[in-house]
């Protein structure tokens, strides 16, 4: 019921999103057309771009995927990230037209602005739309919902069951196996009596949904208490609660008749993003191989000669996918290294780092030659980075999660590091962070993220932030 509701919901604001957004680019063109301000494309063309918006809007949808549960109660944070991936979206898909039609005549003006008015209402409809449409379709038709569960059970569901008010779910009460329950912080959900006085409940109120707390009762009692709702003409929805035994997110897989309960869920298992992963990764690597890096290496060769003498590029290896090793490559940016320290990170003012070193690896630069390691299918541009395998021993001893890292490539850079964690790793807090940030990539992954994250690291390397040494 709630799954379905929930879809209809999304359904019904992507409706009124590609009308908004089509409507708008109609009377945007009258409106200039009508003007003059800015000189528009000829009709015929106007007719593709208005198909080309169309199928952007469409495509743009897709955003709503992870964004469906609670899209009636977005905050403006919220909904302005939505709102930043569906124009992003859309944007693509009207430079590509532009591209692939390689029309002359569009006014750029005329496109950024109509991309930028697109932004504001669709930000306004994802703020503001879908609890109108909630309130126009579920208002009327609410679910008088029983829970069945421990008293600290249901305190934990406080926020779900306010977020799904908008749904229509009206929690009338609670029922457990204690027959007094003392009052606590967090449940505001009435506490109706017990397990036992279930049928009595079910005969004198209007129960709609009973949601039932998973491994809460014996076998005997659900088989009771689903007799009963099918007697009384109730939905019986079965809470799972692994989340909060196992504290960590828990991911559905449906194999057929079969049911498998994940912590982690990973879109680059799919094998089409994969594809599109590492179609980007080859795209931009080749250039960078062919065209940046043999200068790059005839100036760090001339500076090396100056400064410090030896190899240019420094070979170690890493773990990579699936713990796999292999050799990563780097342009040397400390002396010729003394026996021992071969394990121990790069601190700030570190008196191995030779002068021409510390701007390399300020500014990222000693990385470039790792996009060999991309072409070759050890790396990929976006993913966490690979750290020294007796690294890898510490810190999976100081963080449980740690080699959950290893379920992808990894990358040159990575969505940590985009958002500032780079050089030295000097405390447990320092470390959850970026093993933080490299789950959710892998639990989020997509196209755009990767887009992101590469824009971002552009930023640091003309930016660097201060860990960076």
């Amino acid at each position: 019921m709630l799954k379905n509701r929930q879809e209809g919901l999304t359904t019904l604001h992507g409706i009124w999103i590609t009308i908004v957004v089509s409507s708008l680019f109609i009377e945007f063109a009258r409106l200039v057309d009508a003007t003059g301000w800015i000189e528009l494309v000829n009709q015929s063309s106007l007719k593709l771009y208005f198909l080309a918006v169309f199928t952007g809007t469409i495509l743009s949808l897709r955003a709503y995927h992870h964004w469906a549960p609670k899209l009636a109660q977005l905050t403006w944070t919220e909904a302005l990230t939505l709102t930043k991936q569906q124009m992003i979206r859309l944007s693509l898909v009207l430079l590509a037209f532009v591209f692939l039609a390689k029309d002359a005549s569009v006014s750029r003006l005329f496109i950024g602005s109509f991309l930028l008015l697109a932004s504001v209402a669709v930000l306004a409809c994802n703020k503001f739309l879908p609890p109108l449409i909630c309130r126009m379709v579920f208002k009327t038709n609410t679910i008088p919902t029983l829970f069945i569960g421990s008293p600290a059970a249901i305190g934990r569901l406080h926020d779900w069951i306010r977020a799904k008010s908008n749904l229509g779910v009206d929690a009338v009460g609670f029922v457990c196996k204690q027959s007094h329950v003392e009052s606590a912080a967090g449940i505001e959900v009435p506490h109706l009596g017990t397990v036992g006085d279930l049928d009595g409940i079910l005969r004198d109120r209007v129960i709609g949904q009973i949601i039932l707390l998973q491994n809460y009762l014996s076998s005997e009692e659900n088989q009771r208490v689903i007799a009963m709702a099918q007697k009384n003409g109730s939905r019986l929805h079965v809470f799972n609660n692994w989340a909060q035994e196992f504290n960590h997110p828990i991911v559905v897989d449906h194999e057929g008749e079969y049911t498998f309960f994940t912590l982690d869920d990973e879109p680059l298992e799919n094998p089409i993003n994969r594809i599109f992963k590492r179609a980007f990764d080859i795209a931009f690597a080749l250039p960078v191989v062919a065209f940046l890096l043999p200068p790059l290496v005839f100036v760090v060769w001339l500076m090396q000669r100056r400064q410090s003498p030896g190899p240019v590029f420094y070979t170690q290896p890493r773990t990579g996918m699936t713990k796999r090793p292999f050799n990563i490559l780097k342009f040397r940016t400390m002396y010729v290294r003394r026996p021992g320290d071969e394990a121990q990170q790069a601190r700030k003012d570190d008196d191995r780092i030779y002068p021409f070193g510390r701007f390399l690896r300020r500014t990222s630069l000693d990385e470039i030659p790792q996009f060999i390691n991309v072409l070759v299918g050890d790396m990929s541009v976006a993913g966490p980075r690979p750290h020294l395998m007796k690294h890898d021993e510490q810190f999976s001893e100081m963080l449980e999660s740690y080699y959950t890292r290893h379920f992808v490539k990894p990358g040159i850079t990575g969505l940590a590091q985009a958002k500032g964690f780079r050089g030295e790793i000097s405390e447990k807090a320092l470390l959850e962070r970026r093993v933080g940030y490299d789950i959710h990539y892998i639990n989020n992954w997509s196209f755009v993220l990767d887009l992101q994250i590469v824009v971002a690291t552009f930023r640091q390397v003309l930016f660097p932030p201060r860990s960076a040494y």
